[in-house]
């Protein structure tokens, strides 16, 4: 028994913000047939129309979602939530699944001070989304074998970082199973491609949800983690002290020195 299973990834907000964020979706080769014509549909069909779904340009009403081609704020709110609610449901429950890794700024910049030696942020919240997504892939198809593709919007720096670990896993004897899955990274364009148009609702739903900003969309992020199979992470301090040792030792508490 073979399977394909396609990932795309994207991401929301910058090393210099207070979070960062990177945002993945996962399905079978078949499922995401289904879901490309079903989404393209809705978006079409929905008053008005939209050639694609893209968060920021969406909430801001800007580019495709431009007011002077009829959109107001009630209309994105009401495609949100109708986009939510066919992502949620049954059919595509057991061969589908979402998840997030978002980096709190402020708590790796507090301990590169401290002189950790860290990864890039990029790195730290890429590689993250990847082993949850491998290790959803190995636990649901047990017995299996799958061969795993990832796709990322043009231009995005994170595919250079996975392409980079991937090609690096490939040259060992034994590669940890996240990498050696891997027969596929590659780009795609997201305004053509609604994987990428998922995986930018979740890292944008993502990001907005650890800001608290845009009320309105605050809880978007609940609803795409209870409401569907999801896996999400948040790296902070405790998490990256458990993970990472400073050059410089320096004891905490009362030690005697």
């Amino acid at each position: 028994m073979f399977v394909v299973i396609k990932s795309y990834f994207d991401k929301s907000g910058q090393e210099d913000q207070q979070f960062l964020t990177i945002g993945g979706v996962a399905a079978t080769d078949d499922v995401w047939n289904g879901i490309e014509k079903d989404w393209n549909l809705i978006l079409q069909g929905n008053k008005p129309s939209a050639a694609y779904m893209h968060m920021n340009e969406a909430v801001f009403l800007k580019r495709e979602f431009d007011s002077a081609k009829g959109w107001t704020e009630a209309d994105i709110f009401g495609l949100v939530n109708l986009l939510l609610s066919y992502l949620s449901s049954a059919p595509l429950r057991d061969k589908y699944c979402q998840f997030s890794c978002t980096l709190k700024m402020s708590d790796y910049n507090k301990l590169l001070a401290e002189t950790y030696q860290l990864d890039s942020p990029a790195d730290i919240v890429a590689t993250s989304c990847v082993q949850q997504m491998s290790r959803w892939y190995f636990e649901h198809y047990k017995g299996l074998d799958f061969e795993a593709h990832y796709y990322f919007d043009q231009n995005e720096p994170f595919e250079d970082i996975i392409r980079a670990k991937w090609n690096r896993a490939r040259a060992e004897e034994n590669p940890k199973y996240q990498w050696a899955h891997i027969s596929h990274i590659g780009s795609a364009v997201m305004r053509k491609t609604p994987g990428l148009q998922i995986a930018d609702m979740i890292a944008w739903a993502t990001n907005r949800h650890e800001v608290k900003r845009l009320k309105k969309y605050e809880d978007l992020a609940v609803g795409l983690r209870h409401l569907l199979p999801s896996f999400w992470v948040l790296v902070d301090e405790a998490q990256l002290r458990k993970h990472y040792r400073p050059l410089i030792y320096k004891p905490y508490g009362n030690e005697q020195i």
